[in-house]
Formats: C-alpha cells, structure tokens, sequence
C-alpha cells in the first residue's frame, strides 16, 4: 500500500520535494489547473518528469479534468471528450503512470424525468467501448471515481452515484483495463464505503481520502469530520489492499495533516493485528 496526494494546485514539478520530504510515495496529477492541462504536456517535459520519478522513486497516475463528461448528450462533444482521454491514455503511457483516474459524467435535463440518466449512461458506454481497446493496448488502465449524489432537484445527474450503479456497470464490462478509484468521501454521503468496496475491492486500485459530516461532500481533513476512518483502514488491511491511498485536499499542510492522521491509524492497526 502507498501513500499519496493528489498534486493540485500547482505543477508536478513543485510537489516532488514536497512528496520526498513528507514520505509520500505515490503522486496522482490533477490536470484541472492551466498549469497542468494535457497541452503542456510536451516530449520533453514528459521526459523528464519521467526521470524525476524514477530518480525519486514516485510512482504516479494522472486525474483528468472532473468537468470531463463522457456522458455528454451531444455527439460530438462527447466524440471531443473522447479524443481527450485518448491522448491522455497515450500521455500516461509515456510517463509510465500506473492507471488514469476519470469521471463517469453526467445527464442535464429536468430531474424528473428518469430517460435523463439511462441516456448518460448508455452514453459512457459508448465512450467506453472506444477507450478500453486502447487502455488495454497501452497497458494503462482507466479507473473510474464515485461521484456523491446531487440534491433530487437538481438538474444536473452523476453517474456512479451508488454501489449499486458501480457494481452492474462494472459486470458489463470485465476489461482488465477498467479499474476503479473509490472516493470515500464521496462514498460516504452515498450508502457508505462498505457498499462500494463490495463492488469494487478486487479493481480498486486507488482511494481519495477526505471527511465529511456524511450528509454533504466537504472535503475535511480526516479526522476533523464524522468518516470512521479506523473501520475503513481495518477493512483495507485485512483484504490486503496494495494499492494508493491518495489524499485530495487543497492546502499542503492538509495534505501532510491527513497523511500523518491516517498513518497512526495504520500503525496501531498493524501493531494490534
């Protein structure tokens, strides 16, 4: 099992001393911020954030843009999302990141009418059926995140709103190169992270760790919310999760905050075992 952070909001480059200093062993890069859109990612830079990994011996993966909709209802917008994750899957391979971490999307409409989500989802599929031939070819997976539900009136839908969702989503598609990255603390808010591990533990290769008070997606510092961290920790360790555990908070003092919060709870885990 790793530890990690996902490096927002400055550049990559800016995080590695930062991540060697704090013992984070796992950078997952956010490329919502100008300074990290995929266009920046040029041969050369890509070089040698490549080196400066191996060097420092950091694995990495990336996050892609969480206003990204492969669900979009118009065609060639969603073809435009498409060509996006194709070129970060080819951006990925050559930074030797370990999987790519993308939204599902999301329907627009009136949120009484239930055609709103069955048509985002039959959406992702298709964005899906193209993308997995080439994150398979690449070796690079896609791991798709949880996203916390919306309030019943709004006119906005996520997909993979719930265990259940993930879970039939996950059984159509049985591509090794389909994985997914639990968000706890969207998680939370949605039945809970028992309810998506039991769905996703043997393709889980990530977690984003933040609290929240389980009503609303607050981005807390764990421990500072009401997220029972030390059941979810217990759970990682007895499945012998080996994948990362990424914190996603913004400041970096927060991000050092939670790591070292959630590092206690490991240890006296471990040592209780």
């Amino acid at each position: 099992m790793k530890w990690g952070f996902v490096a927002f909001p400055k550049p990559p480059e800016d995080y590695l001393k930062f991540a060697v200093e704090h013992g984070f062993s796992h950078m997952e890069i956010d490329l919502f911020a100008p300074q990290q859109w995929l266009s920046r990612f040029h041969s050369t830079r890509i070089r040698n954030l490549r080196r400066q990994f191996e060097e420092l011996g950091l694995t990495r993966s990336f996050h892609a843009p969480y206003p990204l909709n492969l669900a979009d209802f118009v065609p060639e917008v969603r073809a435009a999302a498409v060509k996006y994750v194709e070129r970060l899957l080819q951006v990925a391979c050559e930074l030797e990141a370990k999987w790519v971490t993308v939204h599902p999307g999301y329907g627009l409409g009136i949120p009484t009418l239930e055609w709103v989500k069955t048509k985002a989802m039959e959406n992702l599929k298709r964005s899906l059926d193209r993308l997995l031939p080439l994150a398979e070819r690449l070796q690079v997976p896609m791991a798709l995140e949880n996203i916390n539900p919306v309030p019943h009136d709004s006119e906005i839908v996520f997909l993979l709103d719930s265990a259940e969702e993930l879970g039939r989503l996950l059984g159509e598609f049985p591509s090794p190169a389909l994985k997914v990255c639990i968000d706890v603390g969207h998680a939370e808010v949605a039945g809970g992270f028992s309810a998506f591990w039991s769905v996703a533990q043997n393709r889980c290769v990530a977690l984003h760790v933040h609290d929240n008070d389980t009503r609303s997606d607050l981005h807390l510092v764990p421990g500072t919310g009401n997220i029972n961290w030390q059941s979810i920790l217990s759970t990682l360790r007895d499945d012998g999760f080996d994948g990362a555990i990424n914190v996603e908070l913004f400041l970096d003092e927060h991000k050092v905050a939670a790591k070292q919060y959630l590092e206690r709870i490991w240890a006296d885990l471990k040592g209780g075992k």
